[in-house]
């Protein structure tokens, strides 16, 4: 549970100070909610494998799956659409999409679609253990920041760039038809090309945004912060103690905080309330949890600390948050 001594929200009005929390009670029981947040898991897919799917786009592998309703996987998921037209809405944000995009959602991440042309392309999904990436070492999806990072997980190309992206995809649809010995490697190395093209391509996105005046991140990749990174995501909300995560990678915790402040300006408590706000948020829009069962999900000892910590970081209460957000989905 969040804590005074690791997680627990400073109180306003007093600068430095931290929320003095009840002794731990029991989480209290919750009976099941009518609408829970829609989690789509690697094993509805049908996949033959214990790490990996790939499938053309329009082949529908569980009707349970609708595209169009809010929604998160428990796995990586990328998406190359070769044609297409439509909208996509990704944690509360809206964008229009056309063919020859690429598109990235980590586990967790809440999205839906609305196509409003016939669709054709290639989904891939993986397990994080794909990669073996783990909280000892960044691996491949260590170096991949913009799988978490990017408000907008799209990419879109043009010309030989998206002629040799959708080639890269095709012959990784037809490998994986293929049921051989070595089909997981085979595989493994054809989405390490793809989302090492992808790196490439969302770098050159950065510098264009960047000459147009906004900032771009810096390409260097600073290993702890990104094993950081990559064990919060997997042990969220497992996992809420700095002491946890410095343990988890074999530091010390101050070594962890100097670390991730140099390489990112906050400490390892600053990404680990920034990830519990963007999961309450979730929650609040995309479920139909009451306040006090979000708090206890998100293993706050109390709602009356969840609705401080949420106010501290929006300026609105939970429940006007979740009325505001919802009746703009309502009206969008």
């Amino acid at each position: 549970m969040i804590t005074a001594n690791e997680a627990a929200p400073r109180l306003a009005g007093a600068p430095g100070a931290r929320a003095s929390l009840a002794p731990a009670r029991p989480i209290p029981p919750r009976a099941p909610s009518p609408a829970p947040v829609a989690n789509y898991v690697f094993d509805d897919y049908g996949a033959k494998t214990r790490h990996f799917h790939v499938y053309p786009y329009d082949k529908s592998v569980d009707p349970r799956n609708l595209r169009h309703v809010p929604h998160r996987h428990d796995f990586y998921q990328i998406i190359w659409l070769r044609t297409g037209a439509g909208e996509l809405e990704c944690d509360l944000r809206r964008t229009r999409f056309r063919g020859d995009s690429l598109f990235f959602f980590a586990p967790g991440r809440m999205h839906s679609w609305r196509h409003e042309e016939a669709t054709r392309g290639v989904m891939v999904g993986i397990t994080p253990e794909f990669f073996n990436a783990d909280g000892s070492a960044a691996g491949l999806l260590g170096r991949l920041p913009f799988l978490h990072d990017m408000p907008m997980p799209m990419v879109p190309l043009e010309g030989a760039e998206a002629r040799e992206m959708d080639e890269l995809f095709q012959r990784l649809l037809d490998e994986a038809a293929q049921p051989d010995l070595g089909l997981e490697d085979i595989v493994r190395g054809w989405m390490t090309v793809i989302l090492a093209k992808a790196r490439q391509q969302v770098r050159r996105l950065e510098e264009a945004e960047a000459a147009a005046g906004a900032a771009a991140r810096a390409e260097t990749v600073y290993p702890l912060a990104q094993r950081f990174r990559v064990a919060l995501e997997q042990n969220f909300p497992r996992l809420l103690k700095v002491s946890d995560y410095a343990a988890l990678l074999q530091v010390s915790r101050s070594h962890l905080n100097e670390d991730l402040r140099l390489h990112t300006g906050r400490t390892a408590s600053d990404h680990i309330h920034d990830r519990l706000l963007l999961e309450a948020k979730r929650l609040l829009v995309y479920s139909s949890f009451t306040v006090a069962e979000i708090a206890y999900q998100l293993r706050f000892q109390d709602p009356s600390y969840f609705g401080r910590f949420f106010r501290q970081r929006t300026a609105e209460s939970p429940g006007a948050f979740r009325a505001r957000e919802q009746a703009l989905l309502l009206n969008g």
